[in-house]
């Protein structure tokens, strides 16, 4: 239950936590604004229709169903049909056709990034290990700087793995003997949590990592401790 905790917790991060976020949230703000307003508009339009059809005393209901009869075959409202599948087949590709430049730019790593720090991550039952460029390792606890572009670099070394950390909406499949890239860039101090979200094995639930992001000072003089 704790674990559960700690992922909603993370889910339910403001969008400022990090650049990857801050476009999620953007696309889901979207969505949710959508789903608020078809769902309004379909509820008042039920609500129009049950009103506006109701049997009455003294009502000629032309075309009503009765036990043993046959109804018109033109009976019904083929505009209302029309206008509603027209509708939903705006608002489908709409949503679609606006994300699309975002999810790839939430994908594609930034090219030729002023401050960037690759990072090598490898995942084995049940454990997360982080490279860093000088060479040195970290597994469970590691650190990196904010206002600075991360490239994790994730490979496995044993099953399929999948390296997750939901504050900054990032999600990347772990391979034996492929090198998959998530990237980020924090723009807020703090401790985060990268879970493993892919079954893998009956360690699964505990293999996480903290992830500590401190300024980039404090990220130098940390390292330059580590050479």
């Amino acid at each position: 239950m704790e674990s559960e905790s700690v992922i909603f917790g993370q889910i339910l991060i403001s969008a400022a936590t990090s650049v990857t976020s801050k476009v999620w949230w953007s696309v889901f703000d979207l969505y949710l604004t959508v789903a608020i307003i078809a769902s309004a508009f379909f509820i008042i339009w039920i609500i129009y229709l049950v009103v506006s059809t109701r049997e009455r005393p003294g009502r000629h209901t032309p075309n009503q169903i009765h036990p043993g009869i046959i109804p018109s075959a033109n009976r019904g409202r083929p505009r209302n049909v029309a206008f509603l599948v027209v509708f939903l087949v705006i608002v489908f590709f709409g949503l679609w056709i606006y994300q699309l430049p975002t999810t790839n730019y939430i994908k594609q790593a930034p090219q030729n990034a002023k401050n960037e720090l690759v990072i090598d991550v490898y995942a084995s039952q049940w454990i997360w290990t982080f490279k860093y460029p000088n060479g040195y390792n970290v597994t469970r606890y590691a650190t990196f700087p904010t206002n600075t572009t991360i490239l994790f670099r994730v490979t496995s070394l044993d099953v399929m793995h999948e390296f997750s950390v939901p504050a900054f909406k990032i999600k990347i499949d772990a391979f034996p003997g492929v090198w998959n890239v998530a990237w980020t860039e924090v723009l807020q101090s703090g401790n985060y949590t990268a879970f493993c979200t892919e079954l893998c094995g009956l360690g699964h639930a505990t293999m996480w990592a903290k992830l500590n992001f401190v300024s980039p000072a404090q990220y130098q003089a940390w390292i330059a401790s580590h050479n």
